[in-house]
């Protein structure tokens, strides 16, 4: 059972906190106060009095209230101390930050380790770690970076990666993706995967949730709170660590867990209904699929874009990857041949090719958008805009905010799900103007890719995903 006090604490200690305040300002302390947590914080140095405003104490068992969560930041062979006080002072909830103990390899690690195990029996103390950055929470004040938002979202996130978060975060949010509750567990001496699923598979705060786990302690009832998780048609992403033998080994170094053979997490994928990413990347376009697209009712795909290559190799790309780019019906042609016949070679079969027109690009995107939507046969849009053919053509980078007007307006017109692409590139005069072309289409729900193979790819395992509660549906 885990207590809501590990996301909503009154109160937190922080044992370690530094008398050095200048240091302690960066430390867990400052952190704290800096994303404005609201609650009591109770700074734990012996050698201190007062810590940043904040009265301190030279022991856990000092403290003249209750504390519902501690952070433990002191030396590896001073912890099991630490945690026996906190354990005989009742804590609820206690994040041990430090490393050096099993991850290490080493006897005394190990040793160490089991300390901690020994030391929590017959306790109703929860332990997350240790060897981790501990939770984020934004409604409940709780930071392991600064730089993290405070506003919340509908992301979960169970992690044996610290140091992998601490740039996945900041880059969600770059997306608008935000989140309800983050877990950094590392070595899982306590907390391990399976219970933080069950919590968050039941968590009417998280609509979706992303995994990297490293290994697992009982796979039976992870496997059971995965299943949880597609009962409540709750998405659940997972990046296993470890799936082949040099990650296998690195995993024994970093978390001293054991990481299961390949063939095995691919079966428990599939009977799961989960989605397996193989990247930090890849695991954050597919929450932006899911954040940004509604469900498809199956997998034909119509591509509108710009040149005949695209297209191609847009379609290959879905075709590899499981979707289906079928031929548009006759009427749908015939109406489309009516907006492309601008240039030669332009095609109306699917892909759609649209040139640019006398009206420039935007309304003929917008038309052939809806013509393509409105196929019964069609299930998803992928909607390729590329700036840098603005400039090549003389229409000018100025026109691209006008395009993303329209493919957001559109988007919104439609019913079936679209996606657009939108390409980095390599021209420095226009980044800017395509970086605000992304963040233009995500503010406004609009699901925005910098390449089609990872628009591809996103877009197949969210059809994928949905597509066994479509065929229940239709067999009801």
């Amino acid at each position: 059972m885990i207590p809501e006090e590990m996301f909503r604490p009154r109160s937190v200690a922080i044992i370690g906190a530094s008398s050095d305040e200048k240091k302690e300002r960066i430390g867990w302390l400052g952190r704290l106060q800096e994303f404005g947590y609201q609650g009591q914080l109770y700074p734990i140095n012996p050698r201190s009095s007062r810590i940043l405003g904040c009265q301190a104490y030279s022991s856990i068992r000092e403290v003249p209230e209750p504390v519902d969560y501690a952070i433990v930041a002191v030396r590896a062979e001073l912890v099991p101390q630490v945690l026996s006080e906190c354990v005989g002072c009742k804590v609820k909830v206690v994040h041990i930050y430090t490393a050096g103990f099993a991850e290490t390899g080493k006897e005394k690690g190990r040793k160490l380790q089991e300390e901690l195990q020994a030391i929590m029996q017959g306790g109703t103390t929860r332990v997350i770690g240790p060897n981790c950055m501990g939770v984020y929470c934004p409604g409940g004040g709780l930071t392991f970076n600064v730089r993290f938002s405070r506003k919340g979202g509908a992301v979960g996130v169970i992690s044996q990666t610290g140091a992998g978060l601490q740039g996945f975060i900041p880059q969600a949010h770059d997306k608008g993706i935000y989140f309800s509750k983050v877990i950094s567990y590392g070595n899982g001496v306590d907390l391990e995967a399976a219970d933080l699923l069950e919590y968050l598979a039941d968590d009417c705060e998280t609509h979706l949730v992303f995994c990297y786990i490293e290994g697992l302690r009982d796979g039976r009832r992870f496997f059971e709170a995965a299943k949880r998780c597609a009962e409540n048609n709750k998405p659940l992403i997972i990046l296993k660590g470890g799936m082949t033998q040099g990650g296998r080994e690195a995993v024994v170094s970093h978390t001293a867990s054991l990481a299961g053979l390949e063939q095995v997490w691919r079966g428990f994928f599939k009977q799961a209904r989960c989605i397996s990413v193989e990247t930090l990347e890849e695991a954050l376009e597919q929450i932006l699929a899911f954040q940004y697209l509604r469900p498809p009712k199956g997998k034909a795909v119509a591509i509108i874009t710009r040149g005949g290559g695209p297209g191609v190799i847009a379609t290959d790309q879905c075709e590899k990857s499981g979707l289906s780019v079928p031929a548009l019906s006759k009427e749908i042609r015939s109406a489309l041949e009516t907006i492309v016949q601008a240039e030669a070679g332009s095609s109306v079969r699917n892909p759609v090719e649209i040139g640019l027109g006398r009206s420039g690009v935007s309304q003929h995107y917008a038309d052939g958008i809806k013509l393509a939507a409105s196929d019964p046969h069609i299930d998803m849009l992928l909607v390729q805009l590329n700036p840098h053919f603005y400039a090549q053509y003389g229409v000018g980078a100025e026109r691209v905010e006008e395009a993303v007007g329209t493919l957001v307006n559109t988007a919104k017109e439609v019913s079936k799900p679209m996606a657009v692409v939108i390409p980095l590139g390599d021209d420095l005069r226009i980044i800017d103007t395509v970086l605000k072309a992304h963040k233009k289409c995500l503010s406004e729900g609009l699901a925005a890719f910098s390449d089609v193979e990872k628009a591809v790819k996103a877009m197949s395992k969210l059809a994928e995903y949905w597509a066994p509660a479509e065929r229940n549906t239709r067999n009801r």
